[in-house]
């Protein structure tokens, strides 16, 4: 999430937004407090930390759903954010859910790639 985070404000200031490097820190520290999984806390906090003239809240707007998607929190890298036994971990607690290998295996391919599965096999 941290390079994530990284990459957004580049895409900001690539965009003429103005960010500094303890903009940037602040932005960092209010994710550790509150967290990613409230979607609209996120957002607020990444443009309360790095949007100073609200000219510049229309290109924040622009390039957030860009790095974070458009729906639901941001998603995680699984091979590069979790550790190797949080990842067993993960995987077991979704073999438990699913019970079938084949399955699971397609959940995770859609979790590495960012995607959704269909309304068929979420059902």
């Amino acid at each position: 999430m941290d390079q994530r985070i990284v990459e957004f404000v580049e895409g900001l200031r690539a965009a003429g937004v103005r960010v500094s490097l303890a903009e940037s820190a602040d932005a960092f520290r209010a994710i550790v407090h509150l967290g990613i999984t409230d979607r609209d806390l996120f957002r607020a906090a990444l443009r309360t930390t790095l949007v100073k003239d609200s000219v510049d809240t229309p290109t924040f707007e622009r390039l957030f759903p860009l790095y974070f998607g458009s729906g639901g929190p941001p998603m995680l890298d699984p091979k590069t954010e979790l550790s190797s036994q949080e990842m067993k971990q993960m995987k077991q607690a979704l073999r438990d859910l699913l019970g079938d290998n084949e399955r699971l295996q397609q959940l995770m391919r859609y979790l590495l790639e960012g995607q959704n599965p269909s309304r068929d096999e979420l059902d």
